[in-house]
């Protein structure tokens, strides 16, 4: 998941990204959030077409959000009409096999490069460039057992790319995704298997509008359903920003939250919080991304914007002997990685959180 710069005008706060567009304004929401962070701030979205500003008193402040003009980044409003549809993801009659390549993390650049992470041998492989309409402002992505990858782009449409698809670059596909759900302009995603009996999957979604954003419904889980692509709301959350990773036995876990953040479980079909573990050695930084491979989960974070992100395991399962460990695989992974995903044909899961957030 990718985000602006802010620049602060006054106090002393974390300089956070703050991603917060105009569904927040149609919403009512309330930015709450640590005593010590400062959000006057100026945002830049990124955004297409017309400059609009905007403001939102927050308390004694006030946050300016500038959407200034781009017209090759992806913005809302311009979402290429030329791309070739396709049809639903997954058909349940046909039991749901996995498609070759699926067993392995997928990782995403901001500049649209897809690449493959093994995590046995702990190494990256270049998949192919992604041609979507001349988009490149990539924001999340999820990979289902087709072998597909869904991607986000910061203009809210959601479009898929066949890793197994020979050539690079690779064009993208329309699905047929109907973005501008209030509640998910943006959002952190990833596919669930049903159930331990049930080896098909939906995909989730978790509402991406600000880390330090937190508060009584600000945010919202979702699905999207496999066949109709309709996005439907499961229960709103306390934590307004959220990257998703699911497993083949039917569990949902979330990074969410920034000071610390941490790893939750939900329950996928209430959105109740399971169980928490704090992670106060990570930061979401500029972007962020994870996957759970196997009963453990990988973190891919960039505290700059023009640096690599960093890679760190956690041992969530503990089955290397020290405990829920949290290691630094990387310091700079080839790019930026701003969506990680893996399917539900990965090696199945293992484990449970211990603590609170």
């Amino acid at each position: 998941m990718d985000y602006p710069a802010v620049a602060y005008i006054g106090g002393a706060g974390p300089r956070r990204h703050l991603r917060i567009l105009a569904p927040l304004v149609e919403l009512g929401l309330t930015l709450v959030g640590p005593p010590r962070a400062a959000y006057t701030g100026v945002v830049s979205a990124f955004l297409r077409r017309s400059p609009l500003v905007l403001a939102l008193a927050v308390g004694p402040a006030c946050i300016i959000f500038e959407y200034p003009t781009d017209t090759d980044s992806g913005g809302p409003g311009d979402a290429p009409t030329d791309i070739e549809p396709t049809g639903a993801d997954n058909d349940p009659t046909e039991g749901c096999p996995c498609a070759q390549g699926t067993e392995l993390i997928y990782a995403l650049s901001d500049q649209g490069t897809l690449l493959s992470f093994d995590p046995v041998d702990l190494t990256f492989a270049h998949v192919a460039d992604v041609a979507c309409g001349g988009m490149h402002d990539t924001f999340s992505m999820g990979v289902s057992r087709k072998g597909r990858a869904w991607i986000q782009y910061s203009s809210g449409d959601l479009f898929t790319v066949d890793i197994n698809e020979p050539g690079d670059p690779i064009d993208c596909k329309d699905p047929g995704f109907s973005s501008g759900h209030p509640q998910f302009p943006h959002f952190g995603m990833a596919f669930v298997g049903n159930s331990e009996s049930d080896p098909c999957d939906k995909l989730y979604v978790h509402s991406c509008i600000a880390p330090d954003l937190v508060g009584p419904d600000v945010g919202a889980l979702g699905v999207v359903d496999p066949q109709t692509l309709e996005l439907s709301t499961i229960a709103p959350l306390d934590y307004a920003w959220g990257e998703l990773a699911g497993t083949p036995s039917g569990r949902l876990f979330a990074f969410e939250g920034s000071s610390p953040p941490f790893l939750a479980e939900y329950d996928k079909m209430t959105g109740e919080m399971l169980e928490a573990l704090p992670l106060p050695e990570l930061s979401p930084g500029v972007a962020s991304a994870f996957a759970g491979w196997g009963g453990d989960f990988y973190f891919f974070t960039a505290g700059e914007v023009d640096v690599g992100s960093s890679v760190w395991h956690l041992d969530y399962d503990a089955s290397d002997g020290n405990g829920q460990a949290l290691t630094l695989l990387a310091p700079h992974a080839p790019g930026r990685i701003v969506g990680a995903g893996v399917s539900t044909c990965a090696p199945p899961d293992a484990g449970s959180v211990t603590s609170g957030p």
